[in-house]
């Protein structure tokens, strides 16, 4: 067992530029620095900070970090010796491109988790390190590849979107035996708050359709009229649009849903080209493949700028979020919008929902003096009744014996009575 403080009282106080020595300690080793363990297992070197400036605690910490290593709760000696990165193609290939449509998402964020994680053996990756990648990444310390501008702090919900994959890429690990307990297990994602609330109004969608390109415009006004999300309708092809209907397939939840053609709708589509040889319904001329999301959300945020649209986070979704929110508030029964929209349950519905002032006013209004009897009583206050209101409300009430103010009299005549 070996245990030492990183600081000495022997090393020199300042250094030679002048600046003071961190590593100088008068006090050594009888302060308040931090003991460290440094031993070796199997060829293998381990040291890490026992958090206690108290001796015999921390012989304790190292004892119980041997024990743990020896006894294999780390893989050590009972699970193969492979790397993060390596394992991460093995997931690549055997599980994400077999099962997942995100695969493209996950071969993405892993670059950026090689760079964390790629060299770790499996088993060397904590919960700590982890958690300290969180941090890492919400701070912004890492700088994209090819990129020459100060790194930016990235947003909860794309940390959690990497925190998922890594999570995903340890639980592989241990089903296949490369690993005994993933340590991302017990590590918590951040707390995210994205329901978007912003719908667009009737002008705001005019000047959109205005700003658009020929094709971003057919795709909003589908968008608009379908509350399809964006990348279910820029998987569409021209095979899925028959017999009265459009069949999106590659939806959000894997089941495929069958939309109505209204007759704006059939004008939208009757409107596009039908080229031989694309089969997408929204093809990109140059690539002669279906448009990306990334691709489309460039071309409809730059005719947002153009339609002078600078307040409130408007994105592809926020289509399909004012498509969805017309109809709620069209008084369409929940059950026929989920059937248009996808959804699984009505309690998603209810961020579609945004009462109005006037419909605020109205359910205040509702109160009456005196209960609705008849079909023909307006459920709102009458002029007569707002009046009788205002004199009830002017008439003196409750006690009406005289009192006093003085105490002392009060109590002599309370005496008296006595």
């Amino acid at each position: 067992m070996a245990l030492r403080k990183r600081c000495s009282s022997d090393e020199p106080a300042t250094l030679a530029g002048g600046s003071l020595n961190p590593l100088h300690c008068s006090k050594s080793p009888r302060c308040d620095h931090h003991w460290h363990y440094d031993f070796t297992v199997n060829g293998r070197r381990y040291r890490n900070t026992t958090d206690t400036a108290d001796k015999q605690r921390a012989r304790d910490i190292e004892a119980t970090e041997r024990t743990r290593i020896l006894e294999g709760l780390h893989g050590i000696r009972r699970q193969p010796d492979i790397t993060f990165r390596a394992f991460s193609d093995t997931y690549l290939r055997d599980h994400a491109d077999l099962h997942k449509r995100s695969a493209d998402r996950d071969r993405e964020i892993l670059k950026t988790l090689h760079r964390a994680f790629g060299s770790l053996i499996l088993h060397e990756i904590t919960a700590h390190r982890i958690e300290q990648f969180k941090r890492e990444r919400l701070a912004g310390k890492w700088r994209g590849k090819g990129y020459t501008s100060a790194p930016k702090p990235l947003k909860p919900a794309t940390v959690n979107r990497e925190l998922d994959c890594l999570k995903s890429v340890l639980s592989k690990a241990v089903e296949w035996g490369k690993l005994i307990a993933s340590p991302a297990r017990g590590v918590k994602r951040l707390r995210v708050d994205n329901r978007r609330t912003r719908i667009l109004t009737a002008d705001e969608q005019r000047r959109i359709l205005e700003a658009a390109p020929r094709k971003m415009r057919a795709f909003v006004t589908l968008a608009l009229i379908t509350g399809a999300r964006a990348g279910e309708l820029l998987g569409l092809r021209w095979e899925h649009v028959a017999d009265g209907a459009l069949t999106l397939l590659y939806t959000k939840n894997g089941r495929p849903r069958r939309i109505p053609l209204s007759p704006a709708a059939e004008t939208v589509l009757g409107a596009l080209p039908r080229v031989p040889g694309r089969p997408y319904v929204f093809t990109n001329p140059r690539t002669r493949d279906q448009y990306t999301v990334n691709g489309a959300l460039h071309v409809f945020r730059r005719a947002v700028i153009r339609a002078g649209i600078l307040t409130g986070d408007v994105t592809l979704h926020t289509l399909r979020h004012t498509a969805i929110s017309r109809m709620v508030e069209g008084g369409y029964n929940d059950y026929t919008v989920m059937a248009i929209s996808g959804h699984s349950s009505t309690r998603m519905l209810e961020r579609y929902t945004h009462p109005t002032e006037q419909a605020k006013t109205d359910a205040l209004a509702s109160f009456r003096l005196s209960p609705v009897t008849t079909a023909s009583q307006s459920p709102t206050a009458t002029d007569d009744e707002l009046r009788d209101l205002k004199e009830l409300l002017e008439e003196s009430g409750g006690r009406h014996e005289a009192r006093t103010r003085d105490l002392r009299v009060a109590n002599a005549a309370l005496s008296q009575l006595s």
